[in-house]
């Protein structure tokens, strides 16, 4: 019930101060559970994405967000998984037909610039063959910056792309090659989203 609770007011709050448009809704899987992947450029990037994503998310979360307050109070009420031995909590959600999602860049991003990924996204598409839905938050950054604690009135877009397929790898331990090259492929579909109009 929070989780639903939690997205009516992110929706609410972010049309109002940040204009919030989604792009690419009919691209989300109707008919199975996905992996969510997006870039991170600013701390209002999981409110973002609750409020542009119909569907329960599960997230990881560091563990060192546990730790502030408000924050800790907000992750346990979305259910977020926490970050560190997460894989196997994540793997066995997909299997259970829930959603995650990561950022992958496994951080807020210094200067609002795509950094290098993580290989989590790959890796959980590699071992469930469930689909990656790439997602660019566009205007995030303007909006509240790392360095700042007071946030602008910005406009942010959220941009969903196409699913992205990896065959399922029925090994116990996933190849670096494939882990690598699907990790390139999520995060080039959500650099073309982010650079070009």
């Amino acid at each position: 019930m929070w989780y639903w609770l939690l997205r009516a007011g992110a929706i609410a709050a972010l049309k109002v101060f940040f204009n919030l448009t989604v792009e690419g809704a009919e691209n989300l899987p109707k008919k199975s559970n996905f992996i969510i992947a997006a870039n991170h450029a600013s701390l209002l990037d999981p409110v973002v994405i609750l409020a542009a994503i119909p569907r329960r998310i599960y997230w990881i979360a560091m563990r060192t967000l546990y730790r502030i307050k408000f924050v800790r109070w907000f992750i346990v009420r979305v259910e977020a998984v926490p970050a560190g031995r997460s894989s196997e909590r994540l793997v066995d959600l997909l299997m259970n037909n829930k959603s995650v999602g990561l950022f992958s860049e496994g951080g807020v991003s210094r200067d609002g610039t795509l950094k290098e990924f993580k290989t989590g996204a790959a890796l959980l598409a590699l071992k469930t063959g469930r689909p990656v839905v790439p997602c660019a938050i566009l205007g995030s950054y303007r909006a509240l910056p790392r360095t700042e604690v007071f946030p602008r009135f910005s406009s942010i877009t959220v941009k969903i792309g196409t699913p992205l397929y990896l065959l399922k790898e029925f090994e116990d331990v996933i190849d670096d090659i494939r882990l690598q090259e699907g990790t390139v492929r999520i995060r080039n579909s959500i650099k073309e989203m982010i650079y070009v109009v």
